[in-house]
């Protein structure tokens, strides 16, 4: 889970979908921008609108209450990536993002605008964090200060923001963007300085790459209570149905039955041990950050937490060759970068928790245009080998290229 903070709103963003939360800070606003519930109904009217349109983050739900919105995730922000990327080869679908916001009535917030600014060529900039890259595909965020023509929203509206939008032209919009992928390191350059609170470290950050600029600065940023609270109940609200589809797609049932004992690793909230429990003798989870929950709030009696982490689950004596099934299930990278282990005493590892003939369930993380995720999984393939023989391989969900493999015990 990553996180990151702005002007009027913080993002924790998971692989699958981002909570946005407005206000966090309790800050004054600035007098254009409104307040912040304007923000907020600026952003939800303009999601709505372009439901089901590709370039644009998808409205899964949305609360007043606590001016929150759950949306798709787009994949990662250009400001952080673009030199990772050709560009040039996206300038086509600028073409579909402004005509999309166009039929949508949405006008889109851009400097240039702005007649004291329109005429500056050290203004021909764009923000990168308002891009994201996912498979290839462009998408446009951030609608905070975007107008949705004809709305309650544009009514409530602040004269100068109304003023600014009077000058809005798609095809200028259309032609910044198009100028800023071509080149993109004045707008990088512009937002690093205004990132970067100490000016004079400016020049030395620009000569960096940006990525590893990008994860310096967010090293120290933790998310409030706030933030994690709305993206706990978002997951409470739609973790089931997810699983529920991880479950069928993988094909647990065919492995997951009446006489089985399984260990969920990584169990997270614990909703795939809630859904494996009926099929078998018992589940374990092992799940040493997240709050599971209790028989009142619905564990089913053959379940049991383990609120330790994967190491010392392995050095507890009574685990060895005590599980029919281990549940592997997108968590082996982590093992790896906050366990401390390799590929091959990870898989070591769930050899040493099964009977023989066990069977782990291996799925991996998002594999498309992820490197890093592609070279692990390499590794744990080749661990895997040493010990198992592949039985079952197909994919896990829908989006990102995620894989299972189903492997029995040698």
């Amino acid at each position: 889970m990553k996180y990151s903070v702005g002007k009027t709103s913080g993002v924790l963003m998971g692989d699958e979908e981002v909570v946005k939360v407005f206000n966090l800070r309790n800050k004054s606003i600035k007098p254009t921008r409104g307040s912040y519930e304007l923000c907020w109904l600026r952003e939800k009217t303009c999601l709505e609108r372009l439901k089901g349109k590709l370039h644009f983050p998808q409205l899964i739900d949305s609360d007043q209450a606590s001016l929150s919105l759950q949306m798709t995730n787009c994949g990662e922000s250009l400001f952080h990536t673009w030199q990772e990327h050709n560009l040039v080869l996206c300038l086509n679908q600028v073409d579909s993002i402004v005509d999309a916001l166009t039929e949508a009535n949405i006008q889109y917030f851009y400097i240039g605008m702005d007649p004291a600014q329109a005429k500056r060529d050290d203004k021909k900039i764009f923000p990168l964090s308002n891009f994201c890259m996912q498979d290839g595909e462009l998408s446009l965020i951030d609608f905070e200060m975007a107008n949705p023509v004809g709305s309650e929203a544009e009514i409530q509206t602040s004269d100068r923001l109304k003023y600014l939008y009077t000058n809005y032209n798609a095809d200028q919009f259309k032609e910044l963007l198009t100028q800023v992928l071509m080149n993109p390191r004045p707008s990088y350059e512009e937002e690093l300085g205004a990132k970067t609170p100490d000016k004079n470290k400016v020049e030395k950050l620009v000569k960096q790459n940006p990525r590893e600029v990008w994860k310096n600065m967010t090293k120290f940023t933790k998310p409030s209570d706030k933030i994690v609270n709305e993206w706990k109940k978002y997951q409470k609200r739609y973790g089931m149905e997810a699983a529920i589809d991880r479950v069928e797609r993988m094909n647990l049932a065919s492995v997951c039955t009446e006489d089985k004992n399984v260990v969920d690793i990584g169990a997270n909230d614990g909703y795939i041990s809630t859904l494996v429990a009926p099929m078998v003798k018992k589940v374990t989870g092992v799940e040493p950050h997240v709050a599971l929950p209790s028989a009142a709030e619905g564990k089913p009696s053959n379940v049991t937490w383990a609120k330790v982490d994967f190491n010392k689950f392995l050095a507890r004596k009574t685990t060895a060759g005590k599980f029919d099934v281990v549940l592997s299930l997108a968590v082996s990278i982590q093992l790896r970068d906050f366990g401390g282990l390799t590929e091959q005493e990870i898989v070591d590892g769930y050899a040493a928790l099964l009977t023989p003939g066990g069977i782990v369930v291996h799925e991996t993380q998002k594999l498309h245009e992820r490197p890093n995720n592609q070279e692990h999984t390499s590794w744990m393939l080749k661990a895997f080998a040493t010990k198992f023989e592949q039985v079952e391989h197909g994919l896990a969900r829908s989006g990102g290229k995620r894989e299972y493999y189903h492997f029995r015990k040698l």
